[in-house]
């Protein structure tokens, strides 16, 4: 888990002219718990989450610590131009990996999250070993699953929640 794995830019994002962004993740380290927390607690990443309300810090903080300690989590910060701007996670049950994912609201819709997914299954379908990646989305929160279908994930259903499967390729 200590190294960083970048993806390319979101394709689209240079479609429509928007200048690409290089992605790349790192592991996320104690220091990183207050802007994990600010990030989660964002008006709008709050109204995308399963759990609506807002998070204390005195809540959060063991939570986040007991994350970076837990053996089936793996938690990266998302860099985008080497910027911190989000987070994604990894919850591994056997072979297979839940993804959760929130960007700081100044990397929204700028092709990030798309990227991040991509290099978040690098590490899923390759270090780890993992068969599967899967995600549940609310359907009504359009951008996240934009994100999650452009970086190949495929909705298993359209019942709220909107779950998303993407499965390793046997080469």
């Amino acid at each position: 888990m200590g190294s960083r794995v970048s993806a390319r830019p979101d394709s689209a994002s240079k479609a429509r002219g928007v200048k690409p962004v290089l992605v790349r993740l790192r592991p996320a380290v104690a220091g990183d718990c207050r802007q994990v927390w600010l990030w989660r607690n964002d008006e709008a990443t709050r109204a995308a989450s399963f759990d609506t309300a807002p998070i204390s810090f005195e809540t959060h903080q063991p939570w986040f610590d007991a994350s970076l300690q837990n053996p089936d989590r793996h938690m990266y910060v998302v860099l985008a131009d080497g910027h911190e701007a989000g987070v994604v996670r990894l919850d591994v049950a056997g072979a297979v990996g839940t993804v959760s994912i929130h960007l700081s609201p100044a990397w929204r819709g700028r092709g990030v999250g798309p990227s991040a997914l991509a290099a978040l299954e690098s590490i899923a379908f390759g270090p780890l070993g993992l068969k599967q990646i899967e995600a549940r989305v609310k359907a009504d929160n359009g951008a996240s699953l934009t994100a999650f279908q452009k970086a190949g994930f495929i909705a298993v259903d359209s019942k709220t929640p909107v779950n998303l499967t993407k499965v390793r390729r046997e080469d």
